[in-house]
């Protein structure tokens, strides 16, 4: 992935036939296999989610969107 995800970075994904949303919560694995755990809210997931809960994908499936600012 060219840009570096951190935490609390938006992205987005394939999920079926629609691209969805969800922010950066965690990184994890070995650097040929990483993974990121997306957070999924109804407010930025849409349909998907009633309630907020996660979602674990392979770092290659997501492209970030916005980074969020940090003080």
């Amino acid at each position: 992935m060219k840009d570096t995800l951190q935490y609390g970075d938006l992205v987005v994904f394939r999920w079926g036939a629609a691209e969805e949303q969800g922010t950066v919560r965690e990184l994890y694995g070995r650097a040929d296999d990483r993974r990121v755990v997306l957070d999924l809210t109804p407010e930025i997931s849409g349909y998907v989610v009633d309630e907020p809960t996660t979602v674990a994908l392979p770092v290659g499936k997501v492209r970030k969107v916005l980074t969020t600012r940090r003080s």
